[in-house]
């Protein structure tokens, strides 16, 4: 029953074991699971290191002058290294 649902553990497990009328304790159900070996999850240095070259930095903002109209501003940054800002 672990194999063909994976998400399910012990107490689930138990559970749906008693409606059918088997009698077992939950301990005994954990006991013989079947424990999947899955590899470790990825840490976020991998995922930076991954993917550094598709990642960008992006505000959006307003600068309010005392004089004439607020200005608009765009800033993007990407990973690499090269800025660049564009203003309304």
């Amino acid at each position: 029953m672990c194999r063909e649902n994976p998400l399910w553990g012990a107490p689930r497990i138990h559970g749906e074991l008693l409606k059918l009328g088997i009698d077992i304790g939950e301990t005994s159900v954990s006991k013989y699971m079947v424990r999947s070996h899955k590899p470790p999850s990825q840490t976020w240095r991998t995922l930076l290191d991954n993917h550094l070259t598709q990642m960008v930095s992006i505000d959006f903002f307003t600068v309010p002058p005392s004089v004439s109209k607020c200005f608009t501003c765009f800033w993007y940054w990407p990973m690499t290294g090269v800025a660049s800002c564009s203003s309304t």
